[in-house]
């Protein structure tokens, strides 16, 4: 294929997850997404999608048709309402995903470890998402490879394909399955601040409060 192709190729399909991802922005907090407890701490669809653009692990919920479920760890990218997985094809999960398996995503960044002067008071500051959809594989080749390109830059930033590293062979390609992880609900749930315990905000108070800073670090 010819660069010039495979640019339009590249653009016309961004447009379409564009396109479709209009339709996504505006479903969060659906039936199977809501926040029932501490719904003060929800968030909309635009932070939902920040914090998907902040992480960095993935952890991939489903169930194998038999009523065993599974959480993975997966490295990741989102981009214009589809969150992108990948694996080896012949994988067991890549199976099942591909196959239009139900699939629960969650992403959380810690930003603090919360302690407080009383002991049910102890908490977390964070940020969280968890997606609902299913997932499509991406077959066309020259999208594949972008797509794995700007995956690769998203972890290692300063690295380039073709300056820094080998470009993948098309062989390599076709090992690997890429999978669209289309958002059909997606929720948001944040928590910041100081301890909330019922003395914590009394200065002579028995016991001792404070927080950790843990910016944004993947769990």
């Amino acid at each position: 294929m010819s660069g010039e192709r495979q640019r339009q190729t590249v653009a016309a399909s961004v447009s379409q997850r564009a396109d479709n991802a209009e339709g996504q922005r505006g479903r969060a907090g659906g039936a199977r997404a809501r926040i029932r407890r501490h719904a003060e701490r929800a968030r909309d669809a635009q932070a939902a999608e920040a914090i998907l653009r902040a992480g960095r692990v993935a952890h991939v919920a489903f169930s194998d048709g038999s009523g065993q479920p599974y959480v993975l760890p997966f490295t990741y990218a989102y981009e214009d309402g589809c969150l992108y997985l990948h694996g080896a094809r012949a994988s067991r999960t890549v199976r099942l995903l591909r196959a239009g398996t139900p699939v629960c995503v969650e992403v959380t960044l810690l930003d603090g470890l919360v302690a407080s002067r009383a002991a049910k008071s102890h908490s977390m500051n964070y940020r969280s998402v968890v997606v609902f959809g299913t997932a499509d594989a991406v077959a066309d080749e020259a999208v594949k490879r972008a797509i794995f390109e700007r995956m690769t830059a998203r972890y290692f930033p300063d690295r380039r394909a073709g300056r820094d590293y080998t470009p993948a062979r098309a062989g390599e390609l076709r090992a690997v399955e890429l999978l669209a992880v289309r958002v059909e609900e997606l929720s948001a749930k944040v928590r910041s601040g100081p301890p909330l315990g019922p003395h914590d905000a009394e200065d002579e108070a028995v016991g001792s409060r404070f927080v950790v800073l843990l910016p944004g670090v993947d769990v």
